[in-house]
């Protein structure tokens, strides 16, 4: 496991995926709503090493916990080297972002526009009844790690915590996130069958975090829920949620593939167009993936001459590192989705 390998499968053109995808259609768990709490610090690098082992030592006592769905982080590389995998080294000041993501045990319920009529719910025993209480029993293990990476080896840019609003109240005060930005989810959809309580396996996510300065909140939201109701047809994603924080509006989503991802892009381009004529406008936008899955979606970019705006060439590279697990299950095992059963 380790920061300085980042995730690396073997590497197929965008074509290949293309092709591949449309041969294998994801016939996932009918959608429901979007209700993952996400605790997510970012940080910046000082010590490459030593942050290295703290993280190995983070990830090896959260596998000790029951109460996860994901936990997972990636870095920025902004020195090339031919010499080491991937052509990126290491430089202080780079950043460290992590991920850990709680489950609600309380069963789900499909969406609307879902077309299945049942949902079946977690079993009790999987995990904690509140993701909040999840949440604040990791924040107390993993305590040592947090302190020794604010020791020297890094320094903490900010924690922002997303979920429902009651599970945001109950961690509010809990001192270790202090100043930490609660964003409270509004609307989204999840394909996660079981959310918890599998066997760890490697975390494989293409994720993209896009954030927007709110202007207009009702007409946002509308656009919000029609671009929801659009990746609810998509058979490739995983999650796809949004968050608000004040006059800050966040999306967050994961597919099992760059291939997914760029047809969700290519997709929700009306919506996110209209979006951004007058009810918000682009903050920063930020892409989670491995060595092998960065490329094609270069390349998606590139042909599409993506420039800038939502998932362009202007959203910022994190390297998927080596040591992320989940729990979850998933319906069908593709780019990256891992069957239990």
């Amino acid at each position: 496991m380790s920061l300085l390998r980042p995730t690396a499968t073997s590497h197929a053109s965008s074509s290949m995926m293309a092709t591949r995808a449309a041969a294998t259609l994801m016939a996932g768990a009918a959608p429901y709503d979007y209700t993952l709490l996400t605790l997510q610090p970012t940080y910046t690098i000082h010590d490459w090493p030593a942050t290295q082992r703290i993280m190995d030592e983070y990830v090896a006592e959260t596998k000790a916990e029951r109460g996860l769905t994901f936990c997972g982080y990636s870095t920025t590389r902004s020195r090339r080297d031919s010499t080491v995998v991937g052509d990126f080294a290491e430089e202080p000041g780079d950043k460290l972002f992590c991920r850990d993501a709680f489950p609600d045990a309380g069963g789900r319920l499909p969406l609307p526009h879902a077309s299945a009529t049942h949902f079946t719910p977690l079993h009790a025993s999987t995990a904690p009844a509140f993701p909040s209480d999840s949440l604040l029993a990791h924040l107390s293990n993993v305590e040592p790690q947090r302190s020794a990476l604010l020791q020297g080896p890094a320094s903490l840019d900010g924690i922002e915590l997303h979920g429902p609003a009651a599970e945001l109240r109950k961690c509010e005060d809990a001192p270790a996130l202090q100043g930490a930005r609660l964003f409270e989810v509004d609307c989204g959809l999840s394909r996660l069958e079981k959310e918890s309580g599998g066997m760890p396996l490697p975390l494989q996510l293409v994720s993209l975090h896009t954030s927007f300065s709110l202007a207009d909140a009702d007409a946002a939201r509308a656009i919000c829920k029609e671009i929801v109701a659009t990746t609810a047809g998509e058979e490739n994603c995983i999650y796809h949620g949004w968050t608000v924080c004040g006059d800050t509006l966040t999306c967050r989503e994961a597919y099992g593939s760059a291939v997914g991802l760029a047809r969700h892009c290519e997709g929700v381009a009306a919506s996110i167009e209209r979006l951004l004529d007058g009810p918000a406008t682009l903050r920063e936008g930020q892409l989670h993936a491995s060595l092998s899955q960065l490329p094609v979606l270069a390349e998606f970019v590139e042909e599409r001459r993506r420039e800038t705006g939502y998932c362009s060439r202007e959203t910022q590279r994190f390297f998927a590192a080596e040591g992320g697990f989940s729990r979850y299950e998933v319906q069908q095992s593709m780019f990256g989705f891992f069957l239990r059963r």
